[in-house]
């Protein structure tokens, strides 16, 4: 009887671990619409940031008063 008890174990942690893989693959529920707008405007933000960051052209390491410090 003691050797039923050995071979349960691994088909139990093979159970326990296939139904923790399937709870935490399960897809995110669907947003309702004010979040789903919500989102998508958080989103148009970054892009706007991300957009106006290119006119601003590229970043000198300088320092202020445009002096580049030994170890920079």
């Amino acid at each position: 009887m003691s050797w039923v008890l050995w071979l349960s174990v691994p088909v139990v942690a093979t159970v326990l671990a296939a139904l923790w893989s399937w709870v935490r693959s399960r897809p995110a529920p669907t947003p309702n619409t004010a979040e789903s707008m919500q989102a998508h405007s958080e989103y148009l933000d970054a892009l706007v940031q991300t957009a106006r960051s290119k006119d601003r052209g590229h970043v000198s390491p300088a320092g202020a008063d445009g002096t580049i410090t030994p170890g920079d």
